[in-house]
C-alpha cells in the first residue's frame, strides 16, 4: 500500500498544486496529513498562538489516474489514526463568535490547551479522558476556476468539518480537473457540534487510509453527498445558516427520488418525521461558513408505491 507523505501541503484548493503522488482508480492509500496550522507541535509543552498558524487547514494533494471533468471521485474512508499530540485554541479578540456567545470573551487573549492522544482517548487532564472520534475536517477536489481558500466549503468540498466524515463513510466529490487533485487535511481527534472556538476541535496531524475510485458521471445536482452503513447524508454551505440547511435537505430529497423511488412529495413529508440535521461548524467570521449536514437513516428508504399526496384543492 502506497504511503503519501506530508512534505508539500497547501492552504488552498487549486488545480495548479502539484500532487504528492498519483494513484490508480480503486487503489487504497495511506495519506499523511499535516496539523491544520502547521508543523509547530512537537512536544506536550508546546502551546499554540496565532503567530504559529500557517493555515488555514493545510492539505496534502493526491492525483487519481483517469479522473476527468464530469466524473465522480468516490472516497471511502477506511481508517484515521491521529498523531500522539493535539491541541485546541483560539484568540478571543480575533474570533467574532466567541464574543457573541460570551461577551467578555472578546477581551481574552490566546486560550489554548495541548493534549496527548492515546489509544485509550484524549488525555484532557489527569481526571478526564475524552473518547477518540477521529474525522477529516477538510477534503475536496480542485476547482476548475480560481483557487479556493481552505477556510470554507464549496460544491467540490473543502473545510466542511462534518463529524460523520470518519472511518466507514464514503464521500462523493465532483471532478473538475484532470486527475481530480484530492486535497486532504485538517484532521481532528474529536470535535463538538458548532466547533464554537475557531480551532476548537482537538486539532492533530494524522494518517488516513482511503480507497479512491473514479465513477463516470456526477449525480449530485447542487451540494455534496456521502453515506455510511446507516445513513444517507448531504452537506451544504451557504452564506446564511438557513440557506445551508435548505440546500442540504434539498439535495437529500433529490437523492431519495433519483435512487430510491420516492416522489418529491413523499420524501418531503417523510423527512418531516425522520430528518436528522445540524450545523457542524459556526465560526461567525465574515464569509460563507455554516456547513450543514442532513441525514436520513437507510431503514426509512422504503417508498410507498401507492402514495397519494393529493389533498383538497383550496
Amino acid at each position: 500500500m502506497q504511503l503519501i507523505k506530508k512534505e508539500h501541503v497547501y492552504n488552498t484548493m487549486d488545480k495548479a498544486h502539484a500532487p504528492a503522488a498519483w494513484v490508480k482508480s480503486g487503489e487504497t492509500v495511506r495519506i499523511q496529513t499535516q496539523l491544520q496550522s502547521g508543523s509547530w507541535l512537537n512536544s506536550a509543552e508546546d502551546r499554540w498562538g496565532p503567530s504559529k498558524s500557517r493555515g488555514p487547514n493545510l492539505c496534502t494533494v493526491v492525483g487519481v489516474e483517469g479522473a476527468a471533468p464530469g466524473d465522480t471521485l468516490v472516497v471511502e474512508i477506511l481508517d484515521i489514526v491521529p498523531d500522539k499530540l493535539g491541541y485546541t485554541g483560539f484568540a478571543g479578540w480575533r474570533t467574532p463568535l466567541v464574543g457573541q456567545i460570551l461577551p467578555e470573551a472578546k477581551n481574552w487573549d490566546t486560550v489554548t490547551h495541548t493534549v496527548e492522544i492515546t489509544k485509550e482517548g484524549i488525555l484532557w487532564s489527569p481526571e478526564l479522558t475524552i473518547p477518540l472520534k477521529p474525522m477529516i475536517g477538510t477534503i475536496g477536489t480542485a476547482p476548475a476556476g480560481e483557487a479556493q481558500t481552505n477556510k470554507y466549503a464549496y460544491r467540490n468540498g473543502g473545510n466542511m468539518d462534518v463529524q460523520e466524515l470518519c472511518a466507514g463513510a464514503t464521500l462523493y466529490l465532483p471532478v473538475e480537473v484532470e486527475g481530480a487533485l484530492l486535497h486532504v487535511g485538517d484532521c481532528h481527534a474529536i470535535m463538538g457540534d458548532g466547533e464554537i472556538p475557531h480551532g476548537g476541535a482537538i486539532e492533530c496531524a494524522a494518517e488516513v487510509t482511503l480507497r479512491l475510485s473514479v465513477r463516470k458521471g456526477y449525480a449530485a445536482k447542487e451540494w455534496l453527498r456521502a453515506e455510511n452503513a446507516e445513513y444517507l447524508m448531504t452537506i451544504a454551505n451557504e452564506d446564511r445558516i438557513k440557506d445551508s440547511f435548505c440546500g442540504a435537505v434539498r439535495e437529500l430529497i433529490r437523492w431519495m427520488c433519483e435512487d430510491y423511488g420516492f416522489c418529491a412529495q413523499e420524501a418531503y413529508l417523510l423527512l418531516g418525521q425522520v430528518l436528522e440535521a445540524r450545523c457542524t461548524t459556526l465560526h461567525g467570521d465574515p464569509g460563507p461558513f455554516s456547513p450543514y449536514v442532513a441525514k436520513i437513516a437507510k431503514r426509512y428508504l422504503k417508498p410507498d408505491k401507492g402514495f397519494d399526496w393529493t389533498g383538497p384543492k383550496e
